[in-house]
């Protein structure tokens, strides 16, 4: 029985090493539509630095490797011949191409074009990104518009897919396709999750704040929040000391963010309940763009106090509270004092009542 049990581990740990080589690396099983039957290459400029070849036989091909990193990867056909790139990543690779020969003067050249790809998930997400940018690039969007929708595509791309490194992939991209701005591209660069794949279960949401140890000193429960002034819909100052005497919940959110769009809802609810009794809601947009923001209040249905901190990631108010995620709520007393940090549902309604009964028994 002993030596039973110790080759079933054998053989498990076995298997179990096994899946982790295959993890490791790429098989491409190619079919060819045409009539090419010549080499076909393999290449990347990547730090794996592929250079591969094989023979087209009976309308097939194969290649085998390992990679470190995803890269992007050229075929070509045997000289002289057109390229075709695509993303490749440790994975199974089912991929069929079109050939054919066109004139070039008296020269004959293969043209080869990707007619369908399986198994590379990293393919599909940059396709999915160029063919929306194209789409929205030919659209009779006034520019900031484009700009806000192919930001918008990019960030959700980003933050959706932690075991990609879809933003390493669109930097690389050349200079003319990139639509995006400097900042832009920085701000991206601070919700791009942790690379390594021990921390990716610690970033499933980037943005939203679930350890508190990460917010800033100044946030701590039982301080007193610093004053700070923004600017409402109509562009006039309003500063959080203006509310004092009132119990305020602040939550810094924007238009574009899914999750915090959903938080509103729970936001309106809160506020119809309470809004006679004394509370207040300060909503604090990071939106880059106002238009956004304002239809975004509309659309919600936001009528409480609406400022904005345009700058996003890097605008006032979120660089004076070292603000590094979204949605998130700040519950202050009727003497501006931190009662409580991000709490949501329930347990947020529950501190909120006992604060209320509190306040009004003062």
């Amino acid at each position: 029985m002993t030596k039973k049990i110790i080759l079933s581990l054998f053989v498990f740990f076995r298997i179990a090493l096994f899946s982790q080589e295959i993890k490791k690396t790429f098989t491409i099983n190619g079919t060819i539509e045409g009539d090419y039957s010549g080499m076909i290459y393999l290449h990347s400029n990547s730090i794996d630095n592929i250079n591969d070849s094989c023979l087209v036989v009976d309308k097939k091909f194969k290649f085998n490797g390992k990679l470190g990193d995803v890269t992007n990867i050229s075929l070509t056909l045997k000289p002289t011949s057109t390229v075709a790139f695509f993303y490749l990543e440790n994975s199974i690779v089912d991929l069929t191409i079109a050939t054919s020969v066109f004139k070039n003067g008296n020269e004959d050249i293969n043209d080869i074009e990707i007619k369908k790809i399986f198994g590379s998930k990293t393919n599909d997400l940059m396709t999915s990104i160029d063919e929306y940018q194209k789409e929205i690039e030919k659209s009779g969007l006034s520019k900031e518009e484009k700009n806000n929708k192919i930001y918008k595509k990019y960030f959700e791309s980003v933050i959706g897919n932690p075991e990609y490194p879809v933003l390493d992939l669109l930097l690389k991209k050349a200079p003319k396709n990139q639509f995006l701005s400097a900042e832009q591209i920085s701000d991206l660069m601070l919700v791009a999750p942790i690379k390594k794949k021990v921390e990716i279960e610690k970033v499933k949401d980037t943005l939203k704040i679930n350890n508190k140890t990460v917010l800033s000193k100044k946030l701590k429960i039982g301080k007193k929040l610093e004053n700070f002034s923004l600017p409402n819909q109509l562009g006039k100052s309003v500063s959080i000391d203006d509310f004092r005497g009132k119990v305020v919940l602040i939550n810094f959110w924007a238009s574009w963010y899914k999750p915090s769009r959903k938080n509103n809802t729970e936001l309106t609810n809160l506020y119809s309940k309470h809004k006679n009794k004394n509370f207040e809601i300060v909503s604090i947009s990071i939106d880059t763009y106002g238009n956004n923001w304002t239809k975004a209040i509309e659309t919600d249905g936001l009528s409480w106090t609406n400022l904005i901190d345009i700058g996003g990631w890097h605008g006032k108010v979120t660089n004076q509270f070292e603000i590094k995620g979204i949605p998130l709520n700040i519950l202050l007393d009727k003497n501006g004092k931190i009662i409580d940090v991000n709490s949501t549902g329930d347990l947020l309604q529950k501190k909120l009542d006992f604060l209320l009964n509190v306040d009004s028994n003062n």
